[in-house]
This record gives structure tokens, C-alpha cells and sequence, in this order.
């Protein structure tokens, strides 16, 4: 009998109606669990609990309950671990977990719904089945089930306030599964170090105080999410303030808006800025694991120069391509 750890952390599967919304009942999950008839697979496994107190909203959610998850994971001997979680910052904490159990072989699955358990018609139990389907299935990596799919966690990216299908896989194939991972040369992620990281969304007559004030503050890193491939306005301002970052040694990530499509820089004119201050290309990675793949590894590494190698190092699949 596989034994599988559940880490209630909170969120909408759990929650019950209130006089001031939904609000997360502890008990509720393990409850369906241990005795809804649609879930009654859950009931052929050994099953740990750990339900945070209190049960917190995702957006609630800080890089330290990252490095918590990760530290009970890997503390665990249980066969599997699933790992509950509210939808709104369930891609950040998928992406930071891919990133932190790189090459541990633990098989990790995260789940949530749209829908609490409470009420009826609800996703929380395809989603919770999907899930055990994934725990049974071993894979030694973080995935996350919904919507009846098994998704890459350093892939998916939330892009419905609504619909049971809420994530999105942009620039991913099922064909790229038959690729190996990859993972980092040593296990990430000692401690948490709080570090300041820029982002930035270009758009037409942006000012320009916002990414200053990032560069005169000295951030660990900036993240500019350009238009097209990597493109960006001629403007004597932005030139300033790149080539400020250069020298003060901040290093400079490129991804675009576009939703689907990767990053290249150099293929047009408007990028050539970006070149000369040795921007790097985000290629096709959704903004989740960009921002969380930069916390830990500023959080790990102190010279920029490791931040950047760190960057275009691959962990977990977030560098696999269709192109």
C-alpha cells in the first residue's frame, strides 16, 4: 500500500460559504477524502495529514512557505505527496517547487479547483482524482493535476478567473514529456533570503521613473516583459537607465507579452539595446517561473554573474522548446 503525504495549505477546494464569503474550513478536505463515494480510490492508500494552521488564502501565499513546503517534502519518507493549493498563485508555488526539489526524484502533485467541495457540481473531485492518478503514476517531479491533465509545474501559468480549465501551458507539447527534466548540479534553495526583483511591462508611453527607482535601489534583478520577441522603444531615457543597470552590474531578463511564441534577441533592430548590455532571453517561459526561478536564485547566490548561469541552466523543463 503506497503511503501519500497531503499538505493542506488552503484555498477554494476546501472553503465553505460565510457571512463574508468563501473562508477555508479545516477538516472539510480531509473529510470528502475519508468519506465522499466519488473519491473512494484515496481510501485504497495509507494517507498522512498535514493541514497548516491557519489554512491560508493563495494570495496570501510568500516565497518562505515555498521553502517550508520543501524542507516537509523532503524531511518525508512517504511514497508521493500531494499538495493542496488555493488557484491564484498555485503556478508561482508549482514553479518555485520545480525549481527547489530539482533532481530529489520526489514525485510531488498539486491540485486545487474553482469550486469548493461544499458545493455541488463541483471540480475539486475529478481534480483530486486526477491527482491520484498522478501519484500512482510516480513520476519523479513536481507536476500539477487539473482540469483532468497532468501539467509541467514550471509551465503552466493561470489564465481564467472562472473556467475549470483555468491554466494554460503556452509554448508546451505533451511530446515534450519524453525529455529528461533536467536538474541542477547541487540541490537549491538552502534558506530564504529576501531579494529585490524588478518587473517591468513595457507600453506605449510608459514613464520611466518606475525602472529608475529600481536601478537607483539597486534591485538583484530586472525583468522587462517586452513586446514581440524581445523588442523594446528607442528612447534616450530607457538607454540610460540599461546602461546604468550594466554597469552597476544588475542583470537584465527579457521575456514578451505575447502569450504563446518565444523570445529572440537580435533577430530585429529593436532588440539591439538589449544585446549590447548582455540582456538573457526568457525564451518561452511563462512569467511564474521567471519571477520564481530569479527569487531562488537570488536568494541562493550573491554575484550576479552566478545569477545568470544559474538562469540559463535548465531544471525543470522550463527551457524546453517546440521550436
Amino acid at each position: 500500500m503506497a503511503h501519500y503525504r497531503i499538505i493542506n495549505t488552503g484555498g477554494t477546494i476546501g472553503m465553505a460559504a460565510t457571512d463574508q464569503g468563501l473562508a477555508p474550513q479545516p477538516g472539510l478536505l480531509r473529510e470528502q477524502l475519508t468519506g465522499h463515494p466519488d473519491l473512494a480510490g484515496w481510501r485504497e492508500h495509507d494517507l498522512s495529514w498535514d493541514e497548516w494552521e491557519p489554512l491560508i488564502d493563495s494570495s496570501d501565499i510568500r516565497p518562505g512557505h515555498w521553502y517550508r513546503l520543501r524542507d516537509d517534502i523532503l524531511a518525508s519518507d512517504a511514497d508521493a505527496f500531494l499538495i493542496i493549493h488555493g488557484t491564484d498563485t498555485l503556478a508561482y508555488t508549482a514553479a518555485a517547487l520545480s525549481f527547489l526539489l530539482a533532481g530529489s526524484g520526489k514525485t510531488v502533485i498539486l491540485t486545487g479547483s474553482m469550486t469548493p467541495l461544499s458545493q455541488p457540481d463541483n471540480d475539486g473531485i475529478p481534480n483530486l482524482n486526477t491527482a491520484l492518478d498522478a501519484l500512482t503514476a510516480k513520476r519523479p517531479e513536481v507536476c500539477v493535476a487539473f482540469s483532468g491533465r497532468v501539467l509541467p509545474a514550471s509551465r503552466i501559468t493561470k489564465a481564467d478567473t472562472t473556467a475549470d480549465d483555468a491554466f494554460l501551458t503556452p509554448n508546451w507539447s505533451e511530446s515534450l514529456w519524453d525529455q529528461a527534466p533536467g536538474a541542477p548540479e547541487t540541490p537549491l534553495g538552502k534558506q530564504w533570503r529576501p531579494a529585490a526583483i524588478g518587473l517591468q511591462i513595457l507600453f506605449p508611453g510608459m514613464p520611466m521613473d518606475g525602472l529608475m527607482s529600481m536601478v537607483e535601489r539597486n534591485y538583484r534583478a530586472l525583468v522587462l516583459n517586452t513586446y514581440g520577441s524581445g523588442n523594446l522603444m528607442n528612447d534616450d531615457a530607457m538607454r540610460r537607465i540599461l546602461g546604468r543597470a550594466h554597469d552597476q552590474g544588475i542583470p537584465v531578463f527579457v521575456r514578451s507579452q505575447c502569450l504563446h511564441g518565444e523570445v529572440h534577441l537580435g533577430q530585429y533592430a529593436a532588440s539591439s539595446l538589449l544585446t549590447e548590455i548582455g540582456a538573457v532571453s526568457c525564451g518561452g517561459m511563462p512569467l511564474e517561473a521567471v519571477l520564481t526561478k530569479l527569487q531562488v536564485l537570488c536568494s541562493e547566490y550573491d554575484r550576479a554573474d552566478q545569477i545568470v548561469e544559474g538562469f540559463k541552466r535548465p531544471w525543470a523543463r522550463e527551457w524546453q522548446s517546440l521550436a
